[in-house]
Formats: C-alpha cells, structure tokens, sequence
C-alpha cells in the first residue's frame, strides 16, 4: 500500500463470498459487508446490523454500515459518499474483490481523484500470493483428505469388474469429498480415453471404464469452512497398460520430475514451463508455447499457485518465492489416439526447492 500511495483498501461483499474478502476479514461470515484496511492497520469490518455478532467473532474491530450512511445507500453517489464517510482523512481509495462493475465504475466516477486507478494490478492478489504458517497448514488439511478419496478411487479401480462406470467412480469422489468436509467446487475431473485427452473434459459418467485405456483424475477440492483449496492430478489404468499409454505417461512423469527437483525460490515460474517444453520438443511431441493453437501434443501451463482460489498467484510470469503454493502438472493429449496423460502435485516452495504436499505415486497401476 505504501509502495503505490494506497491510504485505505476496501473490498466489498455483495451476497457472494469473494477470497479477497475471506482473506482479508478472516473468514467472517456475513452476506453483506465490506473489509476495510488502513495502512498500517489491521482489517476492519464494516456490516450490518443483524450480521454484527458474525463479524465481531473474528476478533477484528466491526463498526455497523449505519453508522456511515442512513438509509443504506443504493445509488453509486450514495455509495461514494458511504465510503467517504469510512475512509475519513485518507487520500486515496482502492477496491478490490468481486462487485458489480456497473455500479463500482460509477462510485469510482463519484470519488474523483480520491479514487485508486490500479491499471488491472489486484493488490490483494498480491499480498495473498505467500501463504503464512496457518494458511500452509489449512491447506496441508486439504491435501490429507484428497488423498484419502483418490485412495478410494484407487480401490475402486484395483477391484475393476466390467460393467463399472466412470459415474461410479464420480459418486465415490463426490461422497468423500463431503464426508470430509469439503466441497465439489466445479465437477471433479474424471474422464477416460478421448474425453482424457481434452484437459478439462469432465469425462461421460454413463460410459463403461474401459480396460487398457487412460483414466485421468483431476481432483480439486475446497475446505467447507476455511475456503482453502488443495489440487493433484493422477492417470490410471485399468487391465493390460499399452506400450504407447507406458511410454508417453514415463515422459510426463520424467518432465514432471525435472520441474519439480529444479524448481527453488527467486527464479520466474515461466522459466520451468520452457524447461518442459525443450524436454517434451526434444521427444517429438508438440507444445502450446510454440504452437499456441495446438490441440496435441503439450497443450497448456506448467502450474499455477492454490489458495483461496484454485488458480492463483503466483501466475506463469511470477517469481517463484519461499511460502508460495503452487502446482506442477505437465501432460501429454492425442485425442485422435484417445490418450491424455497428466501428473500433477501441490507443492510448497521452501528455502532449498519445493516439498510435495502429496504422498501417493504417480504410476498408471491404481
């Protein structure tokens, strides 16, 4: 905030919980609010009056909306005003987190000068992109009960009998998801065959598992109380492995070995998906940074950070630093082969390299 002359940040909450908001009010549990933080402040809570109590059980300071404007404003000049009132002598106003555009780019039309313009930058982004000893922990949580339901899947698999179908194996995700308190943010990714070999087919769940053919589980599951997320991909397969499945998912597993073991703090997160890239080029196979319309070959990033949203920072371009999240998930698709192959961890950056916040294998045997 002082680096870009930021007096006060606000992050509004309008029904929907936003991670900026999460993050910067401590989990509060309103429907309606706004999280406030002066420079060298700690967060306040702004709310409403039957919300007090839920926002007080943060231990942040909590003043009632009321306080600032009454009636509740609902035009965008009234909202400038509402916010004049809360950020007192402070100069500059920033906003960050999910609102309705239509209406903050009217506020901010209202609030001039006092406006903070931040050229697309999210600050709160930012500051949440090195997690602290909590956050490592809520997410190593996460990352305990994801594997306990990838070991059912795997179960499931190793007891394989014609007739199990990929719904089947959706059910179990989806139940043990739940039974740990957690949640099924978007569709869990469990395809097989062609429908593996599109990185984000959610897979058909009507379709037989099919022997001898690769079956991808992308699982990414939420904490129901603490918001944070937890990512890892595994391909498996059933039955008799084909030579041509052995060898392509050997070369997705060697690139996803050399990331991970090359990886270390103060470098761009970039430079290792061009790593991948030389190493998948090297071996015939195609890649999306030279070729950005391939639809084969290696189609997409390296990784990506996890925290309050699945896909965070730090993004492709972003130096890597000690206390980031991040994952590390190359892969391989031929759809016209009906092959897709990807191998995928969540993974800690520490002071000497990364450490796998997951314990289980990577081979094509479940």
């Amino acid at each position: 905030m002082h680096e870009r002359s930021i007096d006060v940040v606000i992050v509004p909450m309008h029904e929907s919980m936003h991670p900026s908001f999460r993050w910067l009010a401590r989990g509060a549990k309103v429907t309606r609010g706004y999280a406030v933080k002066f420079a060298d402040r700690d967060p306040m809570i702004v709310t409403y009056p039957m919300e007090r109590e839920e926002a007080a059980a943060t231990g942040l300071e909590v003043h009632l909306a009321t306080e600032f404007s009454s009636p509740p404003p609902d035009d965008a000049e009234s909202y400038a005003k509402f916010f004049t009132k809360i950020a007192g002598d402070a100069k500059t106003i920033a906003f960050y987190g999910n609102a309705p555009v239509h209406l903050y780019m009217s506020i901010v039309d209202h609030l001039g000068e006092r406006a903070y313009r931040a050229n697309g930058e999210d600050l709160i982004q930012l500051a949440r992109k090195r997690k602290d000893a909590r956050e490592i922990e809520l997410i190593r949580s996460v990352g305990a009960r994801t594997e306990d339901v990838v070991d059912e899947v795997r179960v499931a698999l190793r007891d394989w009998k014609p007739g199990l179908k990929l719904g089947d194996l959706k059910a179990i995700v989806r139940d043990g998801i739940a039974r740990r308190g957690m949640i099924e943010d978007h569709d869990t990714i469990l395809s097989q065959g062609r429908d593996a070999a599109v990185p984000h087919s959610r897979g058909n769940p009507s379709a037989n598992v099919e022997p001898s053919s690769p079956i991808v589980l992308d699982i990414f599951p939420v904490d129901r109380e603490s918001g944070y997320f937890f990512d890892m991909t595994r391909t498996f397969c059933v039955g008799e492995i084909p030579d041509e499945l052995a060898r392509i998912h050997a070369h997705v597993v060697v690139a996803f070995e050399r990331a991970r073991d090359a990886m270390h703090p103060g470098t761009s997160f970039i430079g290792y998906h061009h790593m991948v890239c030389d190493f998948f080029d090297l071996r015939g196979y195609s890649n999306a940074r030279d070729d950005p319309q391939t639809l084969e070959g290696y189609v997409h990033g390296l990784g990506h950070g996890v925290g309050l949203d699945i896909h965070e920072k730090p993004s492709r371009s972003d130096l890597i630093e000690v206390g980031d999240v991040v994952t590390i998930e190359p892969g391989l698709y031929f759809p016209d082969r009906a092959i897709g192959v990807r191998v995928e961890d969540t993974f800690l950056v520490k002071e000497n390299g990364v450490e796998s916040m997951c314990r289980s294998g990577y081979g094509l045997e479940p």
